[in-house]
């Protein structure tokens, strides 16, 4: 499937941030049972968070095709906090 540029550029960005950030931490986040809270604040900096609620209201507008690219990303790097952030597809 060929996806917009934008949205070839959030996977980019998202697959960097989460090879580079999350997948080295994976193991001890498992083993620990906490979820890594720093990680929140650089998936919102990339605007991963609150991507299906429309701008008006805070989020970023694009969609949950984005959202599950982003998913997909996240989940990658990390299964356990890949279900943490999908369960924030409506939170801004």
């Amino acid at each position: 499937m060929d996806l917009p540029e934008e949205l070839d550029q959030l996977r980019a960005s998202a697959r960097r941030l989460c090879e580079d950030e999350l997948s080295p931490r994976a193991a001890d986040i498992d083993r620990a049972n906490l979820f890594p809270a720093d990680m929140w604040a650089k998936l919102g900096g990339l605007g991963l968070l609150g991507m299906t609620v429309p701008e008006e209201f805070g989020g970023t507008g694009l969609g949950y095709l984005a959202h599950v690219i982003a998913m997909e990303e996240v989940s990658r790097a990390s299964a356990s906090v890949g279900l943490s952030y999908g369960r924030t597809r409506t939170c801004a």
